[in-house]
């Protein structure tokens, strides 16, 4: 858990500023995480195979280097980097 402490003339009010962006983050990122959900979900129908087999196969180059593989790669791994800004933000304490 992350800790974030706030000084200031008037915390409680920077504190809770603080707090509402960190609340938007969390919307925006989930956001995020549900759109790649759903452009990953595509690419496993359209290629019938999970992502993470896929991700796997690419990354041992059995897949070759084609434009619609480096996407779904790209996609995957943002994936990835949402989930862990994700879960780093939700668990981050505000103390004043």
């Amino acid at each position: 858990m992350s800790r974030i402490i706030v000084e200031s003339q008037n915390a409680d009010n920077l504190k809770n500023l603080v707090k509402s962006a960190v609340e938007n983050q969390l919307r925006a990122i989930n956001f995020g995480i549900t759109k790649t959900k759903r452009k990953l979900a595509e690419l496993e129908k359209e290629n019938g195979m999970d992502s993470e087999m896929f991700y796997k196969e690419y990354q041992e180059g059995k897949l070759g280097d084609d434009m619609k593989y480096i996407r779904w790669a790209g996609e995957y791994e943002t994936l990835g980097q949402l989930q862990k800004d994700y879960n780093e933000l939700q668990g981050t304490e505000l103390c004043s």
